[in-house]
């Protein structure tokens, strides 16, 4: 066991055996000692050099061939180096620790600056797609982050920041299982995990744009009142109303898909969304999710959509 210092934080680093290096080829394995560690719940794979360090490009590409057989981000653990070998490693996205001064972890300084911040008082979009998923498609009880990877849209280090908001915010906790994984548990169920997260939920809706015509033959998914319809029994809205990212919407505007785009009237309605259609990543759904619609129609003044909004809700078969 080897102890390390990040941000004034001790973590703990256990030296891999020889059954945990299957793939690693004999030179990297003659040239560093390797590690695990855990940094902000992130698994992480340390390499030490058994030597002097090699150049930035080499350990550019070791880091490259070790993150993509071990599926984990590669740090090195470096002696004292001048500034402008610090800066080469920095260019190439090498990351390091050099003693407790000199750090290059990106994505783990951005959750410290997060963890260093006012607490979360609303739920991230990340966030909030994992708990209508959890909800909604399939349950996330017992996983881990890692083990969300090919369930969802975002990468391992989004869904770890997501989850981090929902422990923030006492909807889930993160529970280690043996000394290398944590998993989330949640702290209610069903109805009463939707109940519980209503103070923290937003509106999936980033901007409601009319159009004449949209020269696309992508699929996108029904959304709004014409969702609601086919869910319950109120009648669709005659224009055709769609749902897809607000990235995809900033893409189609700036090709000049949308004919004659503008705030206030049109043949269809796009809404563009913070996060992508909550469903399995095998199916290309015709309807946005129940939940997300209900919070998307929260805000509707017709007493008919807030009855039907109701009854959608009701009829929810949950997940979890």
């Amino acid at each position: 066991m080897k102890d390390i210092v990040i941000l004034g934080r001790s973590v703990q680093l256990h030296e891999r055996s020889k059954a945990q290096m299957k793939g690693v080829t004999v030179g990297d394995s003659l040239t560093y000692k390797f590690y695990d560690g855990e940094f902000h719940g992130i698994p992480l794979l340390f390499l030490e050099p058994k030597g002097k360090a090699t150049t930035p490009r080499n350990l550019s590409i070791t880091a490259y061939n070790l993150t993509s057989l071990f599926q984990r981000p590669t740090v090195f653990i470096l002696p004292a180096c001048p500034a402008y070998k610090r800066q080469r490693l920095i260019d190439k996205d090498v990351y390091f620790v050099i003693s407790d001064k000199y750090i290059h972890l990106p994505m783990l300084l951005a959750n410290e600056r997060t963890r260093k911040t006012k607490q979360a008082k609303a739920l991230t979009p990340v966030a909030q797609y994992l708990l209508l998923y959890h909800l909604q498609i399939d349950s996330l009880e017992g996983l881990a982050a890692r083990d969300m990877e090919n369930k969802m849209p975002y990468s391992y280090a989004s869904i770890t920041l997501g989850l981090t908001c929902l422990e923030d915010l006492g909807l889930c906790q993160k529970v280690a299982e043996g000394s290398k994984r944590k998993v989330v548990h949640f702290n209610k169920s069903g109805k009463s995990l939707w109940e519980l997260a209503q103070p923290f939920l937003v509106n999936p809706v980033e901007e409601r744009i009319y159009c004449d015509e949209f020269l696309s033959e992508e699929h996108f998914p029904t959304c709004g009142i014409n969702a609601l319809a086919h869910y319950t029994m109120l009648n669709p809205d005659p224009e055709r109303i769609i749902m897809m990212t607000a990235k995809q919407y900033r893409d189609f505007k700036a090709s000049g898909a949308l004919v004659r785009p503008n705030e206030y009237d049109g043949k269809i309605i796009i809404e563009a969304w913070k996060y992508p259609l909550v469903t399995s990543m095998d199916v290309e759904a015709e309807w946005v999710d129940r939940l997300s619609l209900a919070i998307s129609l929260r805000e509707d003044a017709d007493p008919r959509v807030e009855g039907e909004v109701e009854r959608l809700i009701n009829d929810i078969e949950w997940k979890d």
